[in-house]
């Protein structure tokens, strides 16, 4: 009896160990093979000045469901924040929430764009400088502020010429894309969608991650949709630009545009967003891209 308890015993640690290896295996495969990433894809020459700064060059990293697409991606293209003068499309937190987003089957395609106020050191410029007391009483920012974004903004029509390009090569859908970012990175996202005159590629929505723009008065009543998240005590970009922009799509009658103020929490809570607030992402640019039949 003793033997065959022993036994007994042996044979349930080997089926533990056995489940435990399985279910690691699967892990690892889950977590590995969910989304295939392209780093460093060039999409415009390198700006002449930066030297080997790769965080102001024209790069991208491309994200992509692992397996393939029964129809045409959609795309988010994913703007990193940093005031202009540091951040990286590589930041963890900036990685992790691509993966995620991809892994409900987006395309992302995350960029590094030139760094105006990285190369250029101008006194009051900065988006804290400029942005953390409230919107400016005459519509404007710092033009050093105003240029950095304009500067990113045109990185941002060449990554979406870039998108154009090469579509057919990663099965790319055109007509569902949308525009995102945190902080500088979603101020460049509201300025290219809402100011700038582009007209390489639809946007379909925008994504805006406590971001801001000086005046919403060029905002238009054919507008893309907006969705907004912004921390309600952030020190960095003040709330009142949410509550500004959400405002003026209300005025404009653009019911699929949300807000959602996040109590007590403060500026660039991406591990928040990336933990708890992936399906409200994926809900709004599935509504307002909707695959065609």
């Amino acid at each position: 009896m003793e033997y065959k308890h022993v036994v007994n015993r042996i044979m349930l640690m080997i089926a533990l160990f056995i489940s435990i290896f399985l279910n690691l295996q699967a892990q690892s495969i889950s977590d590995s093979s969910t989304i295939l990433i392209q780093r460093n894809l060039r999409y415009a020459d390198a700006p002449l000045e930066i030297g080997q700064d790769t965080s102001s060059d024209r790069l991208l990293d491309l994200y992509l469901p692992h397996t393939k697409p029964m129809q045409s991606l959609p795309i988010l293209v994913f703007i990193h924040g940093g005031g202009f003068s540091g951040g990286d499309k590589g930041a963890k937190g900036n990685v992790a929430l691509c993966k995620e987003i991809a892994a409900k089957g987006y395309a992302v395609v995350s960029i590094n764009y030139y760094l105006y106020l990285k190369q250029n050191k101008i006194q009051g410029a900065s988006a804290g400088a400029n942005m953390k007391d409230g919107l400016p009483k005459d519509g404007k920012f710092h033009t050093g502020l105003e240029t950095a974004v304009k500067m990113a903004s045109a990185d941002t029509e060449l990554a979406l010429q870039w998108i154009k390009n090469h579509a057919e090569n990663y099965a790319l859908d055109t007509n569902r894309l949308a525009i995102s970012g945190g902080s500088a990175g979603a101020m460049t996202a509201l300025y290219t969608t809402y100011r700038s005159k582009q007209k390489i590629l639809p946007i379909r929505c925008v994504v805006n991650f406590w971001g801001g723009l000086a005046s919403t008065d060029d905002i238009r009543a054919s507008a893309p949709p907006l969705l907004t998240f912004h921390g309600e005590q952030d020190d960095l970009i003040n709330v009142a630009y949410a509550y500004a922009l959400h405002k003026k799509m209300k005025e404009l009658n653009i019911q699929q545009s949300e807000i959602h103020i996040l109590k007590n929490m403060g500026h660039a809570i991406y591990n928040y967003i990336t933990k708890n607030e992936i399906n409200t992402i994926d809900k709004f640019l599935t509504s307002n891209m909707p695959a065609y039949e």
